[in-house]
């Protein structure tokens, strides 16, 4: 009975000296584990915090070498994160089962590492000094991680090496968020570091490259940084910025003004002289504050202008000059135009009234090649005319209300002679979709119906021109098909050009100045159309253009013209006019038609006449350009005196603008020279209704 119970307080003395062992162990394993986070804790970078960790795991697990291995996901490999071997650092390692068990929780021993898989395709060098590895992992916020202690000693770790590292896990974990932790923040150090290095370089130079002068200063205006003490070779030896503008008031109050609305400013411009040479400075600045809002003072720049004024100063100059020179190229053609069309006039004229005094069949076909001539030549005035200003911008479309078929209709009819002359068959379909009433320019839309129609007859010698008309979503689209000559593909971007031709030899074979498409599509863009063309050499073309659609501004049955009806009336006309030529033709066709026609030579005599009988004269017609008193200033005249007789301008000044300055000037309409019959009649039928009425 003594034996047994001796035996028992042996058992019992025995385990309690195990218990007693176990809690020294703990005691120091515990010891030990703060003593590493104290370590780490006072570490100033991942290296020391990793050096803390392998200083105590040492205390306890023999081993030569360690690697921590960290990854952002579970689809990564992993990836060095510290080491011991430095040839280590940037390798990557694959993750299979092993490392799977390990990641999850697991703490392995490994007694032949190189039979694993996650070790098989590693370096000799590697495996040389890994002969055995106890491995095992943890989870951290950013991702998994795992630690590999090596040695060069197979079957070096035991099973009390395992249960030593677990027990370490919490130390394990720690260490490893905190080389994390610090790896990343290094990284983000080092890219923000890089920026900012970059963006002071960018800084640099780019202070360097625009030759800015920066500035900054607080809020009594004194300098707390200059970035260079010369501007525009202006030296800057001042302490306050207000005083650099010494002597120039005006621009000091401006700048002062700007700083007090703390508010951003730019181009603020100072101009000075330096070295007798002007210079100019435009200053840009924005107020900046604390933390707390408080307005700490105020940074920008200085910029020098000088060359930029100067650039601005001679194109102004520049522009001046081709301002005048265009006025002067208006002036001119528009001179050019009235001395051609005075005697033109006469020649038109005579030839109107020659055909109808009895001449031969022969002589007739003579005066009517004549004719054809003066009306080209009138054709080409036209077309150079209304091409200088149309680039002169002194050109306005003068829209109404206009029957858009009647228009291309009316175009088709004149033309319908030449293409009966070259036995050409000429169409036209109009759509029933296209309004009856537009708002657009009648005289316009004819005259580019004039120039692509008529061009389809004079390039069509076989086969036919068709022209076809239709509704495109809120256009009128007008396509011009013919079986021409076409158009070579290498001619038609040039096609619009000014005085080109697709071919020089088209120029002596057909005719024409070139001026035609360039004017059509000049006049289509100032409608906001477009104009295009299809063509095949040999085969024939197509001109399309589009016109928006402006619809007409009042009803439809105000729109229904009252056609004039000719009347013999009588009319009693004084006609100023200072050419003897024009005095005749003018004189002749008004007589022809049944009036009675005074003459006067200039602007003074007719105000004399009517001064003496004007209630005897139902019309003046009024030439422009006379000697002694022009048309203009005689009108002016005429009307401050209180005589209402009508007055219409005939005169081959024939812009748009000069209409509405002889309207201005109290004149009651307009007859162009050469004059028109068929306009001569029109004019004439008005007046004739207006005095049958009084």
């Amino acid at each position: 009975m003594i034996s047994f119970d001796s035996e028992k307080l042996q058992e019992t003395l025995l385990d309690l000296q195990r218990s007693q062992e176990r809690e020294n162990q703990l005691r120091i394993e515990n010891a030990a584990i703060l003593e590493g986070v104290s370590a780490m804790a006072g570490a100033n970078n991942k290296r020391q915090v990793f050096n803390s960790l392998l200083a105590v795991l040492r205390k306890f697990i023999a081993f030569d070498n360690a690697i921590v291995l960290t990854r952002d996901d579970e689809e990564s490999d992993l990836h060095v994160l510290m080491s011991t071997v430095a040839n280590l650092d940037f390798n990557y390692w694959q993750v299979g089962s092993t490392f799977n068990r390990c990641i999850n929780g697991e703490c392995i021993a490994l007694y032949s590492p190189k039979d694993v898989e996650e070790f098989k395709n590693k370096s000799h060098e590697l495996l040389t000094i890994c002969n055995s590895s106890l491995i095992t992992g943890v989870k951290i916020s950013s991702g998994d991680a795992m630690i590999i202690l090596m040695s060069s000693e197979k079957g070096h770790f035991t099973s009390s090496c395992r249960r030593v590292l677990n027990r370490f896990r919490p130390l394990l974990e720690r260490a490893i968020i905190d080389i994390d932790y610090r790896e990343r923040l290094q990284s983000l150090v080092t890219v923000r570091t890089q920026e900012l290095t970059h963006s002071q370089q960018r800084f640099k130079d780019f202070a360097r490259t625009v030759g800015d002068w920066f500035w900054e200063i607080d809020t009594d205006y004194n300098f707390s940084y200059i970035s260079a003490s010369h501007v525009a070779n202006h030296l800057i030896d001042k302490d306050n910025i207000m005083d650099i503008f010494d002597g120039h008031d005006d621009f000091k109050q401006q700048f002062c003004e700007q700083l007090q609305k703390d508010q951003s400013f730019e181009d603020l411009e100072w101009q000075l002289v330096i070295d007798g040479k002007e210079q100019w400075l435009s200053f840009s600045g924005t107020p900046y504050y604390n933390k707390r809002g408080l307005l700490l003072g105020y940074r920008g720049t200085a910029k020098n202008i000088s060359i930029r004024k100067k650039r601005l100063f001679d194109l102004q100059q520049a522009r001046q000059q081709a301002e005048l020179a265009n006025k002067a190229k208006s002036q001119f053609i528009a001179m050019m135009s009235h001395e051609i069309r005075t005697p033109l006039n006469a020649v038109l004229g005579l030839m109107d009234l020659l055909s109808s005094s009895g001449l031969e069949n022969e002589q007739q076909q003579w005066l009517g090649q004549m004719e054809q001539s003066a009306h080209l030549l009138l054709t080409i005035i036209n077309d150079i005319l209304d091409l200088s200003r149309i680039e002169s911008g002194s050109f306005e479309l003068f829209n109404s209300n206009i029957n858009f078929s009647d228009s291309i209709t009316l175009v088709k009819n004149q033309l319908q002679p030449e293409a009966n002359k070259k036995n050409i068959l000429l169409e036209c379909e109009i759509d029933e979709s296209i309004p009856e009433y537009i708002y657009a320019d009648k005289n316009r839309i004819i005259q580019i119906m004039f120039n692509l129609i008529g061009n389809a007859i004079k390039f069509t010698n076989v086969g036919s021109v068709k022209i076809v008309t239709t509704k495109v979503e809120n256009d009128i689209e007008v396509s011009v098909f013919d079986t021409g000559i076409g158009i070579a593909d290498d001619a038609l971007n040039s096609l619009f050009n000014p005085f080109h031709q697709a071919d020089g030899s088209i120029t002596r074979k057909y005719g024409g100045t070139g001026l035609g498409l360039t004017i059509s599509q000049l006049l289509i863009k100032k409608m906001k159309g477009s104009i295009s063309i299809k063509s095949e050499l040999g085969v024939g073309s197509c001109f399309t253009i589009r016109i928006p659609i402006q619809p007409a501004i009042i009803k439809k049955e105000q729109l229904i013209e009252i056609k004039p009806t000719k009347l013999t009336q009588s009319l009693n006309i004084l006609l100023a006019e200072d050419s003897p030529t024009n005095q005749l033709v003018a004189k002749l066709m008004l007589e022809r038609r049944g009036h009675k026609v005074t003459i006067t030579n200039h602007g003074e005599e007719a105000i004399l006449k009517l001064l003496q009988c004007h209630k005897l004269f139902d019309l003046v017609l009024m030439d422009i350009s006379m000697p002694v008193l022009d048309g203009l200033e005689a009108t002016k005249y005429i009307r401050k005196l209180n005589i209402d007789t009508p007055i219409v301008a005939l005169t081959a000044n024939a812009m748009q603008n000069d209409q509405i300055m002889y309207q201005q000037a109290g004149m009651n309409g307009f007859l162009a020279k050469p004059i028109r019959p068929e306009e001569l009649d029109k004019m004439l039928i008005k007046y004739q209704n207006q005095s049958m009425t009084h």
